[in-house]
């Protein structure tokens, strides 16, 4: 009896075991026979840039470094309020301090330091919707006290909307490619197993305008007609990456 009872104790614990097991697998065969395809499509368009960004600075020089920060004020103001009456700040357009430092500048000889003079510079960004004022804004910060122009950025200020419609047009183009796979292998597709969407533009920055302070007053004259500017266009990409489930 004492077999008898061990033996069917024995075979309903197999039984069990094995029970279990199978109905794992059998879970875990299903969540990989279900198949999937993944598509990618991209779509773009260019648009003329709407705003931009620039860097005005002034820099001044002397041995004294009152006298060098005294000129770096009244040139800063200077060019601070003529650009400022160029601006529609109803409109968003902008100009703030962004840096201001005084720094000793130094020769070396050797292992002598030599005391040269001190260095002023005085930065603002400007930030303008209308970007065709834009060489007029540059030439008028020149001829009043700026000396160095730096950071020239086009961008698009509202992109959202172009942006939505290019994602919905991407998201069709991967899901009729999709159907179009799925058709060519004789099934269709039955739900998004996953899907990225993606919107980007590629803001770019203009070379540096750069004039040194000693032919800054000839500069100043060559731009007093207005330095040519030329914003070109900037291209919206949207991008879907999406992966649907097939029958």
């Amino acid at each position: 009896m004492k077999k008898t009872l061990g033996l069917v104790i024995l075979g309903s614990v197999c039984a069990g075991a094995l029970g279990f097991g199978l109905s794992g697998l059998g879970a875990h065969a299903a969540e990989i026979e279900r198949g999937y395809i993944s598509v990618y499509s991209e779509a773009s368009e260019e648009a003329a840039p709407n705003m931009a960004k620039i860097t005005l600075s002034v820099e001044t020089s002397d041995k004294d470094i009152t006298k060098a920060t005294e000129a770096n004020k009244q040139a800063a103001n200077a060019s601070i309020e003529a650009v400022k009456k160029l601006l529609d700040t109803s409109k968003g357009e902008t100009i703030k301090t962004t840096a201001f430092n005084v720094s000793p500048e130094y020769s070396y000889k050797g292992n002598v330091r030599t005391f040269v003079r001190y260095n002023a510079r005085n930065s603002v960004e400007v930030t303008i919707k209308d970007v065709s004022k834009l060489g007029k804004i540059i030439s008028t910060a020149l001829n009043n006290g700026a000396n160095v122009v730096s950071n020239l950025s086009y961008s698009l200020d509202t992109n959202e909307e172009s942006c939505n419609k290019l994602i919905q047009k991407a998201a069709k183009q991967a899901r009729a490619r999709a159907n179009a796979a799925a058709n060519a292998m004789v099934t269709s597709i039955d739900g998004i197993r996953s899907l990225n969407a993606q919107c980007t533009t590629n803001d770019y920055q203009r070379p540096v305008y750069r004039m040194s302070l000693k032919n800054a007053e000839n500069a100043m004259d060559a731009a007093a007609g207005g330095v040519p500017t030329e914003e070109g266009t900037i291209k919206i990409r949207a991008n879907v990456d999406a992966s649907f489930f097939v029958k």
